[in-house]
């Protein structure tokens, strides 16, 4: 059998309940083969742009008919929605999908939403403190006590540490499918992989601690995974 194609809907609406415009994008985790048809879908990325009624309509390829490999693909959705802060989450096509339609509203994410973190700018301390004295203070000049998790001593010095100890870079040297990563940050991040050409690559992610991860690909390569 050949892939299935199944067409993906949704309708977005703005708090005051009229049409949203923007747009939503979709790509696949991997590269997705038919053993029966001897085809493949690469992990293309496909938008779709909201009508004046605030409605998308896209076609996707089903993740799980019964011939494709790997098994467990999802698709990236990224809801770009004017006016609102950008969204994300993880989603299954099922082949099975009633009238081959499926619409966003219906579905529960398939990867739980990973946490975001943000870290105030020096520059941005330096504006909330420049009123507390008739001098004002800078982010070097405003000190505290270190701690067990900072050892720096002055607000400027701890925000150069959290950035420090909030990432990670993974070289994978020798080419696999499956990258393990130990990163130690004491959370879950985000993922960006990269091959020895930095071209984006995506895969599937594991998070099997709070300082560790597994990141599987539909084929075996070597690169980079930034964490952050």
């Amino acid at each position: 059998m050949a892939f299935t194609t199944i067409t993906v809907t949704g309708t977005f609406l703005t708090a005051g309940g009229s049409a949203a415009s923007g747009n939503i994008t979709f790509v696949a985790s991997a590269t997705m083969t038919d053993s029966a048809s001897n085809q493949t879908v690469s992990p293309t990325l496909v938008t779709g742009t909201l009508n004046g009624s605030g409605v998308l309509s896209v076609a996707l390829t089903a993740t799980d008919d019964s011939t494709t490999q790997p098994t467990g693909v999802t698709y990236e959705v990224t809801e770009n929605v004017t006016g609102a802060g950008q969204n994300k989450y993880n989603i299954e096509v099922p082949a099975s999908s009633p009238g081959g339609t499926l619409d966003l509203a219906d579905i529960t994410p398939a990867v739980t939403p990973i946490t975001s973190y943000s870290y105030a700018t020096q520059a941005y301390v330096n504006t909330l403190t420049s009123g507390w004295t008739p001098e004002g203070y800078t982010a070097s000049e405003l000190a505290f006590a270190a701690t067990s998790e900072l050892a720096s001593t002055d607000v400027q010095a701890a925000i150069v540490e959290v950035r420090s100890k909030s990432k990670y870079t993974h070289t994978q040297q020798t080419p696999a499918t499956t990258w393990s990563i130990t990163h130690n940050l004491a959370f879950r991040p985000n993922v960006a992989v990269v091959d020895t050409s930095d071209t984006l690559c995506y895969g599937d992610i594991d998070y099997t601690s709070d300082n560790a991860l597994t990141v599987t690909f539909a084929q075996s390569f070597g690169g980079k995974a930034y964490l952050s």
